[in-house]
């Protein structure tokens, strides 16, 4: 799962809309957006916070099988 996927994971797991898990993380909507549409990369910074997110509410990522 690349860093597009699990933004768009999360965001639906938790059913906030871009808008919402923007303010979440203290970013812009558009930040959200260039995210899940893999149009961008976020910063070390980001990605922890989105990491500490992930972990304050208990989100965990599917495991990857290998085929």
């Amino acid at each position: 799962m690349d860093f597009a996927e699990k933004v768009k994971y999360v965001r639906t797991m938790l059913k906030l809309s871009q808008e919402n898990f923007a303010h979440e993380l203290g970013v812009s909507f558009a930040t959200i957006n260039r995210w899940e549409n893999g149009n961008y990369n976020p910063s070390r910074l980001a990605r922890k916070a989105f990491e500490e997110y992930c972990e304050k509410n208990n989100v965990s990522f599917p495991k990857e099988e290998n085929y």
